[in-house]
């Protein structure tokens, strides 16, 4: 109804990328961006591109991303879905127990059931990091 809600965007580009259209995904995320400076936005589009095969444009904003931490909060959660979008599963691994450690928003708390994480079910390491969540242990 509000073509200038920049979380209706945000949600529509997620729901895209979750039916594995990410061309309009991206477009959507590119919209919410342009409306919000929200550092999480910046993040799904980063994410969205390396999925898409733009591993140079989702490096550069996670360039900026890092830059921005430096003087502004920038949820470690974001960072790390950027990462496992690039393939690397090692240094998303590291953002999301930071998320978990930082205890940075709601994201981290549907780590078990967040599809854009589904690369790493199975990875002992993931696995034990849902187990502290979920299980409350630290």
């Amino acid at each position: 109804m509000d073509p200038g809600f920049y979380y209706a965007h945000y949600q529509l580009g997620e729901a895209l990328e979750l039916t594995g259209d990410r061309d309009a995904a991206v477009a959507e995320y590119q919209k919410a961006r342009d409306l919000n400076d929200d550092p999480f936005v910046q993040a799904l589009l980063a994410q969205a591109m390396a999925k898409s095969g733009k591993a140079d444009e989702a490096r550069r904003l996670l360039a900026e991303l890092e830059q921005v931490s430096q003087h502004r909060y920038v949820p470690a959660y974001g960072i790390g879905l950027i990462y496992l979008g690039l393939g690397e599963k090692n240094q998303a691994l590291r953002s999301f127990e930071k998320s978990y450690e930082d205890r940075d928003g709601t994201e981290i708390g549907y780590i078990k059931v967040n599809p854009f994480l589904d690369s790493l079910r199975g990875d002992p390491r993931f696995e034990v990091l849902v187990e502290k969540i979920v299980g409350g242990k630290k």
